[in-house]
This record gives structure tokens, sequence and C-alpha cells, in this order.
């Protein structure tokens, strides 16, 4: 889902910036230029920050995976079948 569609900013773009250190609008502004043409986005922005509404979805994405996960791992075989 776009999240600032003036500067073409995806929901997974904006939780990046965030797991990676962004705190506030500003630094949302100046690693993305999200909201910095028409702004209707900056409200939609603000709730991905810690403190928002959509805050606890962007942990979720902090560097692709976190928390438990399960890895299935095949032999060159079964690739080779597989493919």
């Amino acid at each position: 889902m776009y999240i600032c569609v003036c500067n073409a900013i995806s929901e997974r773009q904006l939780q990046d910036a965030i797991a990676q250190g962004a705190a506030n609008l500003a630094d949302l502004q100046a690693q993305l230029g999200v909201a910095t043409c028409c702004g209707s986005c900056a409200d939609t922005a603000t709730e991905y920050l810690p403190g928002g509404r959509y805050a606890a979805d962007v942990g979720a994405h902090a560097g692709g995976l976190v928390g438990e996960f399960e890895v299935t791992v095949l032999s060159r075989e079964a690739i080779r079948r597989v493919a």
C-alpha cells in the first residue's frame, strides 16, 4: 500500500525506515521524502512512528524477519526434483 502517492513511498519503505531509526516526521522526510509535496500523507506516516496507531506493525517488519520463524532446507537432490 502506498503511504505517499506523490513520492511513491510504500508502507514497507516507511516501516523499514522507522525500523532503521527514523524517530519523527522530519527523519522520514529526510530519508524518504514522505510528506514533502502536498503533505496529505503526513498524518498517516506519523501513525507508524513510536506511539502511533500502526507502530506495532513496524516491529514485524524490522530488518525483514523478527521473532520466531520456520525455515525449510532442501537438499540439492530435492531442489532438482522440484525444478
